[in-house]
């Protein structure tokens, strides 16, 4: 009996103890980011600033080949963002689908008739 008592004053004490936990703050692309993109010809770095309000992601983008305002989503840790940049010569749509984890993000980049590559990218502090 007094063994059973121990288990139950336990697993009581357990269940308060993860009650007092602060809940997880949500996953948010919100910030400055600096990706990094390995292509034939070289490495490139863009620049991404995010706004994100609920799962929306809305902001600008920069990079070598132009820039343009981005649309997106982010469902739990996981995002797809599109762009599209106008050059001198055609206009190109970019899309990145990767996972969130703290202040890092990877996946790929698929940027039309120029293939696909992987990424990576810090948010900036």
């Amino acid at each position: 009996m007094t063994r059973r008592l121990a288990c139950l004053a336990f697993s009581f004490s357990l269940l308060l103890g993860s009650a007092a936990l602060p809940a997880a703050e949500p996953a948010t692309l919100a910030g400055s980011w600096t990706l990094k993109i390995v292509v034939p010809q070289g490495t490139r770095t863009p620049g991404m600033v995010l706004m994100q309000q609920g799962d929306s992601v809305t902001g600008t983008y920069k990079a070598q080949r132009g820039e343009g305002p981005v649309t997106g989503t982010l469902t739990g840790n996981s995002f797809v963002l599109s762009t599209q940049v106008s050059t001198a010569d055609a206009s190109l749509t970019i899309e990145y689908r990767g996972t969130l984890t703290g202040d890092t993000v990877a996946g790929t980049v698929h940027m039309g008739r120029l293939g696909e590559a992987a990424f990576t990218g810090t948010r900036n502090r």
